[in-house]
């Protein structure tokens, strides 16, 4: 067999991620043709081991839930990929590529926004108590003792509030946006399995 029948025209896809997120775009990424090239060097473990599609959508359910959590301030990885360009059936797999990443970015804003107003408000609440703690600290040291043990109570009811709200309310942020989270892993699933059979 010559050289020229061995050749291979790759095309190439890069893809910003973090750590969280990046086993899943990989697995997700082989349903499509697409073989991780690079990876900045980090050792990235697979999150799907198991691409049945008996068992693909309870793998891609498990690993979304680490997609999800990128509201963190875990550093971005480039994810590198390259695909054969002559691969069969390449514009059915674009198309279904193209639902798989919306519903992945679905994910991530729906979980961002989420992350924000929990700590949003949390944060607001304690701004106030510390706003009510320095007012504390100002009267102790002018010796208003009973207006410094207001405040200062106060203000630790108010650090209180906030970290227990943001228990609390990221639960319920969590409750009201789980079907819609859902609603999008279900649309993963589906491109996945069938991007998967194209090219079984």
């Amino acid at each position: 067999m010559s050289n020229k029948e061995n050749f291979v025209a790759y095309e190439y896809k890069t893809i910003n991620a973090t750590r969280k997120s990046a086993g899943m775009y990989i697995d997700c990424m082989e349903n499509f043709g697409w073989t991780l090239a690079e990876n900045d060097g980090y050792d990235i473990q697979s999150l799907l081991t198991n691409l049945n599609p008996a068992n693909l959508g309870k793998n891609l359910a498990n690993a979304a839930q680490s997609f999800g959590e990128t509201a963190d301030a875990t550093p971005a990885i480039t994810l590198k990929f390259k695909r054969d360009r002559r691969i069969e059936n390449k514009q059915e797999l674009e198309k279904l590529e193209r639902g798989y990443e919306a519903a992945l970015s679905a994910i991530n804003r729906a979980e961002r926004k989420n992350a924000a107003q929990t700590m949003g408000i949390s944060l607001g609440t304690g701004i106030i108590g510390t706003v009510f703690i320095s007012l504390a600290a100002y009267n102790f040291v002018f010796s208003n003792t009973v207006l410094g043990v207001l405040f200062a109570a106060v203000g630790a009811i108010g650090w209180a509030i906030g970290f227990f709200s943001n228990l609390k309310i990221g639960k319920k942020k969590y409750n009201q946006t789980e079907p819609y989270i859902q609603e999008q892993l279900d649309i993963v699933y589906n491109t996945c399995e069938k991007a998967h059979a194209l090219l079984a």
